[in-house]
């Protein structure tokens, strides 16, 4: 009999071990793909949150390691009670504000929680996101049935341990990125030269997207109908995104065949405010007029190669 009330013990502690290292794993994934890439994080905070140009770098590098430390520390048993508590006073945070994008109208876009490998919407992160408190508060409800270990500390050195790894990998940006937004002609100088295009000639239209953005996906899509030879002569295509998300876009839209680059430039993400799609008119070099987000239409775009 109590050889069986044991082993039932051993089981039930076992069992919340398990899930104890998984919950912590759920955050550790989070953190990592939050990477891939940082810069689409950043643009998360930036767009979604408002946070300011200059403060994001910093901002998403510190939730992403406050994530992983929580992580690694939950895994190994660290404090156990103190670490899901802020795991879990996080999580209800950001489902508060997920809500809020709801009830704005963006709960579409991608809410960056998983990063751009596993997007998700202001409504499926909500699920999740009630999912991981109820498993969190299950935890802290059956806490005295945590395995303790005297060398659980390992998970805190190990989150720790990443903090200058991260830096050193994606160190924050340089320069002043906290400047006003402007699309000038040192811009498409710097576009042109990185770029090998020949924008100093004629009549331009550059068009700048973002891999994950619907409508930039909507809009390429009915772009990709454009003559070809028109789009080689005017049209040229700017798309950020990282390069299996670039892959992804022009082969749902079919826009390969036409004059296009993948890019991460900072300096053209600050110029369009990270508004996509963007469309820039050049004549000659210069440029002559610039439309943002919805103002950027098939109907604009015909206009304007049609000339």
């Amino acid at each position: 009999m109590k050889e069986n009330i044991k082993e039932t013990r051993f089981k039930v502690k076992l069992s919340y071990l398990i899930l104890r290292i998984l919950f912590g794993l759920v955050f550790i994934v989070s953190a990592c793909l939050k990477l891939a890439p940082i810069e689409a994080f950043e643009m998360v905070l930036i767009k979604q949150v408002g946070i300011s140009w200059s403060l994001a770098p910093l901002m998403a590098r510190s939730l992403i390691l406050f994530e992983l430390v929580l992580g690694t520390s939950i895994a190994f048993g660290f404090w156990t009670r103190a670490m899901v508590m802020a795991a879990q006073a996080m999580t209800a945070g950001f489902t508060v504000y997920l809500t809020l994008l709801i009830v704005q109208g963006s709960g579409d876009d991608n809410c960056g929680c998983f990063g751009e490998l596993i997007p998700m919407d202001a409504p499926t992160s909500i699920v999740k996101n009630i999912i991981i408190l109820i498993w969190g508060q299950m935890l802290l409800w059956k806490l005295k049935l945590d395995w303790k270990w005297r060398f659980s500390w390992i998970g805190l050195v190990l989150g720790l341990l990443v903090v200058p790894i991260l830096f050193l990998a994606s160190p924050i940006p340089s320069g002043n990125l906290d400047k006003e937004p402007t699309i000038d002609n040192e811009l498409v100088t710097n576009l042109s030269e990185d770029h090998e295009w020949d924008l100093d000639q004629g009549e331009k239209l550059i068009v700048v997207m973002y891999a994950n953005c619907v409508h930039c996906k909507q809009l390429a899509t009915l772009l990709s109908t454009t003559d070809k030879e028109i789009a080689d002569e005017k049209l040229r295509l700017m798309i950020f995104g990282n390069e299996e998300k670039v892959a992804e876009f022009l082969m749902e839209t079919k826009v390969a065949n036409f004059p296009f680059q993948p890019t991460s430039s900072r300096a053209l993400m600050i110029a369009v405010d990270g508004t996509f799609p963007t469309a820039i008119l050049l004549k000659d070099g210069q440029v002559v007029s610039n439309w943002t987000g919805k103002e950027v239409n098939m109907d604009l775009l015909s206009t304007i190669l049609s000339k």
